[in-house]
Order: structure tokens, then C-alpha cells, then sequence
């Protein structure tokens, strides 16, 4: 064997068990680095060079998640409820970031990982990872709100209970302004607040024209009575239903204002025999003007009986003297309510005056 035959017969091996190690060494290398971040890597601020998947995780999660689990207080009116930014649905995927990094460094082949190992200056910066709005309670908590504070605005009424006219005023209502509220507490979530306040619409009744003037019939005391804006204005002696025809009770409306009317037959067993029309003119039971109400069959009308004024002897309707009901007529448009109520037994013909403070 000669010389040179020993020298590649040595150096051979010794190459080839030298590049062996240097690849072992390379892959341990570059099987450390996949399992790292690079020295100098941030993520949101935070520094995670050389650290691996578990360990940095929990470092960004101490300074970006944790912001995100503190309480904060969402209230309006008599509503509150404490909860979290993170459960409103304010989050932040720290692994997924970690990963998205770590993918970085498992780019490319090992040699040239290894390379970039083995010569890279090591600053290496990453995007910021900032919290976002997914699923979460935010809109629930928002409709539990507007569920627990909502009221709708009620009309103004009347009151006939004590046998007079009360004005129940109007209310008001309320109601949660839901994208208003969304972005309230959104800014406040994202700016770091700990108590945020829904945003409150108003909500207003409708104007009602009909409660400005209100005409109230006591029955059995046997009076109509004009209210303007609740105080009553001026009264007038009627005729309202006899005993087995009691002008119906409850609050009605004026639906026509009729002027000459023709009376028609209601076919009611005290009406036969009767016309089935009597046209305008000294014969008609509805003298020269009257008004119809949504009760069935009932009018406020004159009359000529005069002698039935102040006392229970119609079959329902609302008896005035012409003048009293051309001067009430003139005062009272269509829709003007009209509340009647039985203040006592019916009042025949020739009955005793009755004191109408007691009722």
C-alpha cells in the first residue's frame, strides 16, 4: 500500500464522519430554531427573542390578553351589569400571532434556516397584534338593556272613575338607541374604560287633538258639561235616557256634525209605527243640528220637547235646547270625545232636583 493510498484512506472517513456531524449539528440547529423565536422578535411590544411557543404565549399574553379580562360596568337607568371585554366578544388570538411567527422561521430550506442561524444579525421585528371584535355577548347585553329600561309612551287619557273628567297626562317612553349604545360601548372597551353608559332615545306620545276639548254627560243629574284643556268652561241642562233606554256609558267620540239631519227609523220596538224617514222641518225629533257618536244610535241633538230638559226621558240620545245645542255645536269639531257616565237612577218627568255635589 502506498503512501498516498494510507493518507485517502485516513482522511476519508475522517471526512466523512466530519461532514456527518456537521449536518447532526446543522439539524440540531435548525431544529431548535423551529421550536424558537429569533433573537429580538416583538410582538405587540413585548420582547420574545429565543423564547419558545408556550413561553412566549404566556408573556404576550400577560400584556396584551390580560387588559381584556378586567371588569367593566355597562349601565343605564336602573340596568347595570358587570362583565369583561373579552366576553363582550374584544379579543385577541395570542397563539395564533406566536404561530403566525414561528412560521416565519420554518421558511425555506435547512441550509438556508441554518445559515440565517448561524450569520443573521438577530433583529427580527414582528406586526403588532392588536385585539379585535368577534362573537361575543355585546349585542345581548345591549338587548337585555333596552328589554329591562323600555317603556312605550303612552297617549294622554281621561279619568271618568269619580264621575268627572280628569286629564291623565301623557308619559313619555324610552328605548335603547341600540347603534348609539354599540358604539358607546365599543369605544369604551377599546379606550380602556370601566364603566360605559348605553345611549337613551326618547320615545314621545302622539299629539292627540281630541283631549283639548271634552264634553262629559252626567246621566241622572242629567247636565253636559264642556272641559277645554281639563277645566270645565261651560255647562248646559240635557235629556238623557229614560229608565229601560240609559244613554250608554263610557267615553265615545263625535264621528259627523250634521246640520237639518233626517231622522231615521232605528226599527226599535218604541219606533213602530213611525216613519221610516222624517226629513228636516218642525216635525223632526232632531230639531235643526245634531251630532252623531260611535255609541250605536245616539246623538247629542236638539229637540222641541222642551219640557224633557233636565230629566230621564229619551231612548238614549242626548237631548239640548236649539240654542244650547247650536251654541255647543259651533264650539266642538269632529272627534271631540264625549265621556258619559250614570251619576244617578233615571230622573222622570216632574222628578225633584237632585244635588249634583253628591254624586
Amino acid at each position: 500500500m502506498t503512501r498516498r493510498t494510507v493518507v485517502v484512506a485516513i482522511v476519508l472517513p475522517l471526512a466523512l464522519v466530519l461532514a456527518l456531524a456537521g449536518a447532526v449539528g446543522a439539524l440540531v440547529v435548525d431544529g431548535r430554531a423551529q421550536r424558537t423565536l429569533p433573537a429580538g422578535a416583538v410582538v405587540q411590544g413585548v420582547d420574545v427573542g429565543n423564547l419558545g411557543f408556550s413561553a412566549a404565549v404566556a408573556r404576550v399574553r400577560q400584556r396584551v390578553e390580560s387588559p381584556l379580562h378586567r371588569p367593566i360596568t355597562v349601565t343605564v337607568d336602573s340596568f347595570s351589569v358587570q362583565t369583561t371585554p373579552w366576553d363582550l366578544g374584544y379579543r385577541v388570538d395570542v397563539p395564533g400571532a406566536i404561530e403566525l411567527a414561528m412560521d416565519d422561521r420554518r421558511a425555506g430550506s435547512v441550509f438556508s434556516r441554518v445559515s440565517s442561524q448561524l450569520f443573521s444579525s438577530g433583529d427580527t421585528a414582528f406586526a403588532d397584534v392588536r385585539p379585535s371584535w368577534g362573537e361575543g355577548t355585546l349585542d345581548k347585553v345591549i338587548a337585555d338593556a333596552a328589554k329591562a329600561i323600555g317603556a312605550e309612551p303612552r297617549d294622554a287619557d281621561l279619568d271618568i272613575s269619580t264621575g268627572w273628567v280628569k286629564i291623565v297626562p301623557e308619559k313619555v317612553g324610552k328605548e335603547i338607541d341600540v347603534e348609539a349604545s354599540k358604539q358607546a360601548l365599543m369605544y369604551g372597551v377599546a379606550t380602556g374604560g370601566s364603566t360605559v353608559k348605553l345611549a337613551v332615545r326618547e320615545l314621545k306620545p302622539a299629539n292627540d287633538p281630541t283631549m283639548s276639548k271634552v264634553i262629559l254627560v252626567r246621566a241622572g243629574e242629567n247636565k253636559l258639561y264642556l272641559y277645554e284643556n281639563g277645566l270645565i268652561v261651560k255647562s248646559w241642562p240635557v235629556a238623557t235616557g229614560a229608565k229601560g233606554y240609559l244613554t250608554p256609558e263610557g267615553v265615545w267620540h263625535i264621528t259627523q256634525k250634521l246640520v237639518n239631519p233626517s231622522w231615521h227609523n232605528p226599527g226599535s220596538a218604541w219606533a213602530k209605527g213611525l216613519p221610516a224617514v222624517i226629513g228636516p222641518g218642525p216635525n223632526n225629533p232632531l230639531g235643526t243640528k245634531a251630532m252623531r257618536l260611535d255609541a250605536p244610535s245616539i246623538l247629542i241633538h236638539a229637540t222641541s220637547k222642551t219640557s224633557s230638559i233636565g230629566y230621564s226621558d229619551s231612548h238614549g240620545c242626548i237631548r239640548m235646547n236649539e240654542t244650547d245645542e247650536a251654541e255647543l255645536f259651533n264650539l266642538v269639531p269632529v272627534g271631540t270625545r264625549v265621556a258619559v257616565v250614570q251619576v244617578s237612577p233615571p230622573r222622570p218627568i216632574g222628578s225633584d232636583p237632585i244635588d249634583a255635589t253628591a254624586f
